[in-house]
């Protein structure tokens, strides 16, 4: 969801974007440097891995290492005009590697929480310890708005925390129906999933908001989807209201994990005409 003008830009600092294992390669680290990656990172919902120089497959190999196998997507088919070294089975790339004007990420650039697999996926919450990683190989000058090129966060157990007692109670009472992003061909076969608002987090406990993207629908609203709308629009006001943004700015060689249980991102858009990005994304569930 885009609130363009009345989204509230504030600085400060954050929880969001702690650097971690400084110095060290991805492709060799420890059970100790893995474990305390994993600690970092549901303490502080995104945290970033700097000065990396890795493959697809490397990538891949250091997530099933790290969180285990439950892995979404697999069995990509290998693009010959992309180099090997930027393919794996469960690496998706974003960017226009090959020089392609409309982005292929574009359908991010609205504020949302990572959920291709959760609904797809028979036993898993929607709050699961879903771990997004983004390695980025090549990076933008800039936005649209000359900026330098970044992705922005937004932190749901900070804005959870941020609402008055009230919204609190009345938000704990909510369901919202979760639907397979539109994108996933199967999309339209999957069963809804039905999710509170008001979610607790698996390992820390703390309560935060599960809000998914702007085409969730709160349960008894099947039937008004205008006044769903409404309602998903002034929850998310409410929430850019009361809660900054934390904006990583990207660096080539960076890897960026997040917590999707606990965190609301979005990219911001290029011109893909003028700069070439490619960034690698992979999905795992912590085991």
């Amino acid at each position: 969801m885009s609130l363009g003008k009345e989204q509230k830009q504030i600085q400060y600092q954050s929880r969001l974007g702690v650097e971690i294992l400084q110095g060290c390669s991805l492709t060799d680290i420890t059970e100790q440097q893995r474990d305390e990656l994993k600690k970092s990172l549901w303490q502080h919902g995104v945290v970033v891995v700097k000065q990396q120089n890795l493959i697809a497959s490397e990538l891949e190999e250091f997530a099933k290492k790290t969180f285990g196998n439950l892995m979404f997507g697999g069995s990509n088919i290998l693009d010959p005009d992309i180099s090997p070294d930027l393919q794996s089975q469960y690496i998706n790339i974003l960017g226009n590697p090959k020089k392609e004007t409309e982005p292929l990420e574009k359908f991010a650039w609205k504020w949302h929480q990572d959920k291709d697999g959760l609904p797809r996926t028979e036993g898993l919450d929607m709050n699961a310890l879903y771990v997004v990683m983004l390695y980025a190989v090549k990076v933008p000058k800039e936005d649209i708005n000359g900026q330098p090129h970044s992705t922005q966060f937004i932190d749901l157990i900070e804005a959870y925390k941020n609402l008055d007692i009230e919204r609190q109670q009345q938000l704990e009472k909510i369901f919202l129906c979760h639907k397979a992003p539109s994108f996933i061909k199967e999309a339209v076969d999957t069963p809804n999933k039905v999710h509170p608002i008001v979610s607790t987090h698996k390992i820390t406990n703390k309560k935060g908001l599960y809000l998914g993207i702007d085409t969730t629908i709160p349960v008894g609203m099947e039937n008004n989807l205008e006044g769903a709308k409404n309602f998903m629009e002034d929850l998310f006001q409410t929430v850019f209201n009361s809660t900054p943004i934390y904006s990583h700015v990207w660096q080539e060689g960076d890897v960026i994990f997040w917590d999707n249980s606990q965190i609301m991102h979005r990219g911001i858009p290029y011109d893909a005409k003028k700069y070439k990005r490619i960034a690698l994304r992979l999905g795992v569930v912590d085991e």
